[in-house]
């Protein structure tokens, strides 16, 4: 025997729920658009800033304020390293008894020392690598030859053990110097220094789009590449690029105030 169904009723709707839950989907709806506008808005300001950073020059490190050593200057008197804290300088190993050894950097000083002369902020520090056989005899000679003058440009020498540590492990070059069959073999880059003690490479664009990277002032890598044919997207070659973005970054530098 079949049990009876029972006849459907409808339900009976509240509209005092109704309308609360309305709302509450309205309030939802609402809050979720906040939220994605304010995580757009982070976003954009995010990028913003990265283009931001992308435009300054790439920060690679800081000069310890603790790493103080005295060095010996061409015309044989006594300064410190700190004496430059404060300034805007450029600054490189060199042997000056081996003048293939940094041709194209020196090319870039000379133009830089005329560039920026009379500038008390800038100074041009050039360190000998082999200062027990450059002393400040050989290395006055060198300045004159170049017409570099006290105070903008500074050829000094120090013990080797800190010099070679100063340049590989405070300046982050390349290579420690060392001999290789009598012969020095160093890092010639540029080094550029901010007022407040920050090692700057430069932010190189890319052509095609991407993000800008970040590139040691190696003109004498910059040199090879021309040699080779290497080509830069643009009319000028590495090395006029790389000394343009040199420029560019020192002027930007000078006009900055120290941070307190």
């Amino acid at each position: 025997m079949r049990t009876p169904v029972e006849p459907l009723v409808p339900a009976e709707r509240d509209p005092r729920k109704l309308r609360k839950t309305a709302l509450w989907l309205v309030v939802i709806m609402i809050a979720s658009g906040v939220g994605i506008y304010t995580a757009y808005i982070k976003w954009g300001h995010k990028k913003m800033q990265e283009q931001a950073e992308h435009a300054r020059p790439g920060i690679v490190g800081r000069i310890d304020n603790k790493s103080e050593f005295g060095v010996v200057r061409q015309d044989a008197s006594g300064a410190k390293v700190s004496d430059l804290f404060g300034k805007v300088w450029v600054v490189c190993g060199v042997s000056v008894k081996d003048p293939d050894s940094w041709k194209a950097t020196r090319e870039v000083l000379l133009r830089l020392n005329e560039r920026y002369a009379g500038n008390d902020d800038f100074r041009i520090v050039c360190f000998t690598v082999d200062p027990n056989q450059e002393e400040p005899a050989v290395l006055e000679a060198a300045a004159k030859e170049l017409g570099a003058n006290l105070p903008e440009w500074w050829f000094v020498g120090a013990g080797e053990e800190y010099v070679h540590k100063f340049l590989k492990n405070q300046l982050k070059l390349g290579i420690m110097p060392h001999r290789e069959d009598g012969k020095w073999i160093y890092d010639s880059s540029i080094t550029l220094i901010d007022r407040d003690r920050h090692i700057r490479r430069a932010v190189v664009p890319q052509q095609r789009g991407g993000p800008p990277y970040v590139a040691p002032f190696d003109f004498a890598q910059a040199a090879e590449w021309d040699a080779k044919g290497v080509k830069t997207g643009i009319e000028k070659t590495n090395s006029e690029q790389l000394e343009h973005l040199l420029v560019q970054t020192i002027d930007g530098l000078l006009a900055q105030p120290v941070t307190p």
